[in-house]
C-alpha cells in the first residue's frame, strides 16, 4: 500500500505520510482503483488512475455538485483525486427496485445542469474503436444502428451500482468523469444494466421515469448503443494491457446480451 500513501501525500504535501492509515482497497473499480484510508481520525476516499492521464476540468466541475463527493485534492492533468469518505449503502450492495431507481434518476437528471460540456456516445465510441476495432456482433450492432438524440439533459453516463449511493432519504453519486450532456434514457438504460434488470425491469423502470413511454425501436437501439460503448471500453481496455477479470467478463457479457436483442428483434 506504499503507493497509495506516495499518492496520498502528492496530492495533499502538507499532510504527514506517516499518518495516513488504516488504507483499505475497494472493490467496483477497473479503470481506477480506489481507497479508502484515515488521516488524523478522518476518513477519506484516494483515487488512483492506472490508464494515461485524460485532462479532468470537465469532471471537477461536476464534482462541485452537492450529489458528489466533496473534493479535498485533485491532480486535474491526472485524474487522481482525495475525497471525503461518504457513509451510505452502495446499490452493489443493496440494489434498488425499478420504481425507487425511476425516482433516483429524476432526482439526478433535475440537479445536473446542461452545458458543462457534451458526451456523444457514438464518438466516444469512435473513439475507442480507432485503438481497438470491435468485431463479430459488435461490429454488426455499430453498424446497424440508426440513432439520434432526444431529449437532452446533464446526465453521468456511467451509472453502475458502485456509483450510486443511499445516505438515509438521500443519494449521492461518485465518478463523475463520463458527465455531460446527453439523452437520458442513456443513463436510464445504463443504470437499468447496471443493476442487471431483465426486460420486465427495464419496461418498470422506463416507465417510472418517463410520462410518455420511448417507443421500441428507440428504446432498442438505446440498449444496443450503450452496449457498444460498454464492449468497445472493454476491448480498448483490453488491448491497453488492463488484466482487472470484470473488464474482460464485460467484453463476453455485452456480446452475448448484443447478439440476445439482435436475434430476439430480427424482421
Amino acid at each position: 500500500m506504499h503507493h497509495v500513501a506516495e499518492t496520498v501525500s502528492r496530492l495533499m504535501p502538507a499532510w504527514r505520510e506517516d499518518r495516513i492509515e488504516r488504507i483499505t482497497y475497494l472493490a467496483g473499480g477497473y479503470a481506477n482503483d480506489n481507497y479508502r484510508f484515515e488521516y488524523e481520525g478522518q476518513a477519506f476516499v484516494v483515487r488512483v488512475v492506472n490508464g494515461p492521464a485524460v485532462p479532468r476540468d470537465a469532471e471537477m466541475r461536476y464534482l462541485q455538485l452537492q450529489i458528489a463527493p466533496r473534493v479535498v485534492a485533485a491532480d486535474r492533468l491526472r485524474g487522481d483525486l482525495i475525497t471525503r469518505w461518504i457513509d451510505g449503502t452502495l446499490l452493489a450492495e443493496k440494489p434498488a427496485e425499478p420504481l425507487e431507481a425511476a425516482m433516483y434518476l429524476k432526482e439526478l437528471h433535475a440537479k445536473v445542469p446542461l452545458g458543462i460540456r457534451r458526451y456523444d456516445p457514438l464518438r466516444t465510441i469512435r473513439g475507442y474503436t480507432r485503438d481497438a476495432p470491435v468485431s463479430g456482433i459488435a461490429a454488426i450492432a455499430l453498424n446497424r444502428l440508426d440513432w439520434r438524440v432526444g431529449a437532452t439533459a446533464g446526465c453521468h453516463n456511467d451509472l453502475n451500482p458502485w456509483n450510486v449511493m443511499r445516505c438515509g432519504e438521500s443519494w449521492r453519486t461518485l465518478d463523475w468523469e463520463f458527465a455531460g450532456d446527453n439523452d437520458p434514457l442513456f443513463d436510464v438504460v445504463g443504470l437499468a444494466y447496471g443493476m442487471s434488470y431483465n426486460d420486465d425491469a427495464l419496461d418498470a423502470l422506463v416507465a417510472g421515469y418517463y410520462r410518455d413511454r420511448p417507443g421500441d425501436q428507440r428504446l432498442l437501439d438505446m440498449r444496443i448503443l450503450y452496449l457498444v460503448r460498454e464492449h468497445a471500453w472493454a476491448v480498448r481496455q483490453v488491448r491497453l494491457g488492463n488484466t482487472h477479470d470484470g473488464v474482460a467478463a464485460q467484453v463476453v457479457t455485452t456480446e452475448q446480451e448484443l447478439e440476445r436483442l439482435l436475434e430476439s428483434h430480427r424482421p
